[in-house]
């Protein structure tokens, strides 16, 4: 479900691919107010370039935005002196608000849905694939000094382990094992037979120094699909959806979106929804099109999904050193 600010991150999306820039655009602002510099005014994104403030402030709304709220736009960019104001809206303006925004230099834009003819017409989606390993008869065996050994309590070093960094970087060094396999160049889904053995520098667990970490069983890659269930235009609201200038596709797995502005696109991956079997690791994205397209950019939106979690059987031995 949208909301205000899935909107305003989405659109800042679309300024970053616009200005070729990430340096410059800003979600969520916040910027002292002239009159009174210690008092921060918030904004919903910002674009500063060569000393000049452009404004953007979002309204995810069911019903048209009319005249007061475009005159209150006009007296925020005289005050905070902004040289430009956008106001993007879910549900377009009224048209008093067209003509009072016309009149006094405010820009105005709306995300409006392609029909399935129009996305047709258009011609330049993109599917979007989820590449994952999923583990099975997984064993992780973990190394400690003869003297350590007898001190250890394994169900607290079980639950440190759950969230501990190593656990991932173990994993780490089975995917990038599995890695030299190629199996996604080769869509290759066969279960393999892997083990990986990791030293970790400075690793404690059960207030114990841990000497090396070894993690063993089966993997293999398993793709997962993307549907995209919607296709925006954002642009003027007077201009055709279809020919807009930035055109937006949004997939289902939580704001993941693929933003075009001409034959460019910048690849947004939301994990915060994403539902994966137990012991599984994301690893790869691809996405491919009809037409030949610019990667400009790739960003990941809750990374810590990059996690492999589940249960898996721990052996703790003696290393002798």
């Amino acid at each position: 479900m949208e909301t205000p600010e899935t909107l305003e991150r989405q659109v800042s999306r679309i300024h970053e691919l616009l200005e070729r820039s990430h340096d410059v655009v800003t979600w969520n602002d916040h910027i002292p107010d002239p009159d009174n510099p210690t008092q921060l005014r918030q904004i919903d994104i910002t674009i500063r370039r060569d000393d000049k403030l452009t404004i953007i402030e979002c309204r995810l709304s069911r019903s048209r935005q009319n005249v007061k709220w475009v005159e209150e736009l006009i007296g925020r960019r005289q005050s905070l002196g902004a040289q430009t104001i956008i106001a993007v809206t879910s549900a377009g303006f009224t048209t008093g608000a067209q003509r009072k925004a016309a009149r006094y230099g405010v820009l105005l834009r709306d995300l409006r849905q392609l029909s399935d003819e129009e996305i047709m017409s258009w011609g330049r989606g993109t599917t979007l694939i989820l590449y994952y390993y999923q583990y099975s008869n997984v064993n992780l065996a973990i190394g400690f000094a003869p003297q350590s050994v007898p001190s250890l309590d394994t169900a607290i070093l079980s639950q440190e382990l759950r969230s501990h960094y190593v656990l991932q970087s173990v994993f780490n060094a089975a995917a990038e094992q599995l890695d030299t396999l190629k199996l996604l160049a080769r869509n290759d889904g066969r279960t393999i037979r892997f083990g990986v053995l990791i030293r970790p520098e400075n690793v404690r667990l059960c207030g114990e120094p841990v000497l090396q970490i070894g993690l063993e069983g089966e993997a293999c890659l398993v793709a997962q699909p993307i549907t995209s269930p919607e296709v925006v235009g954002y642009g003027r609201p007077t201009e055709i959806v279809a020919q807009r200038e930035v055109i937006v596709e949004r997939f289902g797995l939580g704001e993941t979106s693929v933003v075009h502005h001409d034959d460019r696109i910048a690849i947004d991956i939301d994990l915060s929804d994403v539902e994966l079997p137990p012991l599984s690791q994301v690893r790869y994205f691809r996405t491919t099109s009809a037409q030949e397209l610019e990667h400009e950019s790739f960003a990941i939106t809750n990374p810590g999904k990059l996690r492999a979690t589940g249960r898996l059987t721990v052996d703790v031995y003696a290393l002798q050193v």
